[in-house]
């Protein structure tokens, strides 16, 4: 499966992501990237995960892909492989950055982009324990396994919205984290999804008056 899925993959080096303009991000969101890394295991696939511990600022014991805020002067992909270093001991050498995914966005206000990478070897990974409490390794085979995904409709002011769930032997995870994986794994299966402009009428209605365009 390693050498298919990363195939898939490549297109992702050559593609101009969709960008949000600047007009539609809220002034008080802030600029993060998450490391979305693959790397071959026998002849399955898996990727990295965390469960956050509840003493971090947002998202508090989630299932969430490494990632964090930008520093000043950093570039996405830098944010995404410092964090993925600090977060899970993935080093930043070791990963073939392929390309991003669309634009995405957190209600705890962040925009961010999702950062694909490749690892050729099975990483050695170690939790930060003020960040990270457990570090998930699904199997890809799990990840699109029959009734491994779930949809469930959520409400926010007044809008109905769609969470994806994924759930593999040994945990879940649901919300963005899970969206931002079933378009990776669609890449990398040869399909093409188009995520960025629905992201972005979301990120508009959510906003409501914030938004000016």
């Amino acid at each position: 499966m390693g050498r298919d899925f990363r195939r898939g993959l490549e297109v992702l080096r050559d593609r101009s992501p969709f960008r949000f303009p600047g007009e539609a991000i809220p002034d008080d969101f802030q600029q993060a990237a998450v490391l979305i890394a693959f790397w071959p295991d026998a002849d399955d696939v898996r990727c990295a995960l965390t469960r956050r511990t509840t003493r971090v600022s947002s998202h508090k014991g989630q299932v969430a892909f490494p990632g964090g805020r930008l520093d000043p002067g950093e570039t996405w992909r830098e944010a995404a492989l410092r964090e993925a270093w600090e977060e899970v001991g993935l080093e930043p050498e070791s990963v073939d950055v392929i390309g991003d995914l669309d634009d995405a966005w957190s209600g705890a206000g962040h925009h961010i982009v999702p950062v694909v990478g490749w690892v050729e070897e099975r990483p050695q990974l170690r939790a930060s324990p003020a960040e990270v409490d457990e570090i998930l390794l699904p199997r890809v085979s799990d990840l699109v396994a029959p009734h491994a995904l779930s949809v469930e409709e959520v409400t926010h002011h007044g809008r109905l919205y769609i969470n994806h769930s994924l759930v593999w032997p040994g945990g879940s995870v649901f919300g963005l984290s899970t969206d931002l994986l079933l378009e990776a794994l669609a890449w990398a299966r040869g399909e093409r999804p188009e995520r960025g402009p629905e992201r972005l009428q979301e990120l508009k209605d959510f906003s409501g008056p914030r938004y000016s365009g």
